[in-house]
């Protein structure tokens, strides 16, 4: 039988008991105001939007979400929102930006997240480091909404850039001194980093260098047509990797 948004948000509740968020309040509030904000795209998106974080922050699994009839079509939303171990937070926007209904779970969950009292109620300069985030991310989820459309005469251009250095500060005062307003950001258990959104929402990010990623390493993000591409590629995202070994995400209209 399939799960009802009446047990779906049973199960949100009940999964994330005794969690609260940044300013301390229970964490199921945020929920139900995303699966609120969500009331006029129907059921599913409602259920996926109470559902959007219990892979990410309870012991829940996708499997267990189906074992109880959740639908597959909110299934995958949910899994689109969920954040994977070690993924930057531009990557988990544009993995559901891909997503028509992980797309609006994540819209309404950055709309609530964004909510001037919810960011009043933390310190200053978190507050600020918030909202270019979720500004930064908005920018791309609302680009989703025009993947339908025929391509435009800017493709393709330029959308991400991810530097990997040693010197990370450095590189921020540099890139700061040249008038970029770089943010502070740090994503989950990930490693703290500086973000700027540049013009026609181009990013680019300074990350310290891993073993896999040394200094000078870097990573592409493009909005390409897929029509002009050889051989030409079907619409929606992808990840793909260069000669040099660059990954390079492509948002291909």
């Amino acid at each position: 039988m399939e799960m009802t948004l009446e047990q779906a948000s049973r199960l949100a509740e009940e999964a994330h008991a005794g969690q609260v968020d940044r300013a301390g309040r229970p964490y199921a509030e945020h929920v139900f105001a995303v699966r609120d904000l969500l009331a006029g795209h129907g059921q599913r998106a409602q259920m996926a939007g109470v559902l959007h974080d219990v892979l990410e922050d309870t012991p829940l699994t996708a499997d267990d979400l189906r074992a109880r009839g959740c639908p597959e079509e909110v299934v995958r939303a949910v899994e689109s929102v969920t954040r994977r171990a070690g993924e930057p937070y531009g990557e988990l926007v544009r993995r559901a930006a891909a997503d028509p209904l992980g797309r609006l779970v994540k819209l309404a969950d950055n709309a609530h997240n964004s909510d001037g009292r919810r960011l009043a109620l933390l310190p200053a300069e978190q507050a600020e480091r918030l909202r270019a985030k979720y500004a930064r991310a908005r920018r791309i989820l609302e680009e989703g909404a025009e993947e339908g459309r025929p391509p435009g005469e800017a493709l393709p251009r330029a959308t991400l850039l991810v530097l990997y250095t040693d010197r990370v500060e450095e590189c921020r005062a540099f890139y700061s001194g040249l008038g970029l307003r770089l943010v502070r950001e740090r994503h989950g258990a990930g490693p703290e980093h500086h973000a700027a959104e540049l013009a026609d929402g181009m990013v680019l990010e300074i990350y310290p260098a891993t073993a896999d990623r040394s200094t000078g390493a870097a990573r592409l993000g493009f909005a390409v047509d897929g029509r002009r591409a050889v051989p030409p590629l079907e619409p929606g995202r992808r990840v793909l990797t260069d000669p040099d070994g660059r990954k390079v995400d492509l948002r291909v209209l």
